[in-house]
């Protein structure tokens, strides 16, 4: 049987977005407490509510209930290239981690133009 993380995702990727509990309840039509009570599996959103929390994440229904996302692999990365990095920094390289193959290769692009000065 297939695992299902809807409550570790749910609050990895909504403070990957940046979203406050409130904010994501809004988007999805439901209160803040609500998005609380899911996130600790309290209680569970049915499924129309599961599509738009997905699509409020901008992630895929699939990635939401079954990908399983780890929260620490950034950190285990950097402690083990024993880097010192901010938090902003951190941040951007989850991002990059999430890219897609094709938007990596325009990320390069816009971050060698804005590294060298160009427009």
């Amino acid at each position: 049987m297939t695992d299902i993380y809807l409550e570790k995702n749910l609050k990895i990727l909504r403070e990957r977005k940046g979203m406050s509990k409130e904010e994501l309840g809004r988007r999805v039509g439901v209160s803040g407490v609500t998005i609380g009570y899911w996130e600790a599996g309290t209680t569970t959103p049915r499924m129309g509510k599961v599509e738009r929390v997905a699509q409020a994440l901008d992630v895929t229904v699939d990635d939401l209930l079954f990908q399983n996302f780890d929260s620490n692999k950034t950190d285990k990365v950097i402690n083990a290239m024993e880097l010192d990095v901010t938090e902003d920094q951190k941040r951007a390289i989850e991002l990059i981690l999430e890219l897609k193959p094709e938007d990596v290769k325009m990320f390069i692009k816009l971050m060698e133009r804005s590294v060298n000065g160009e427009n």
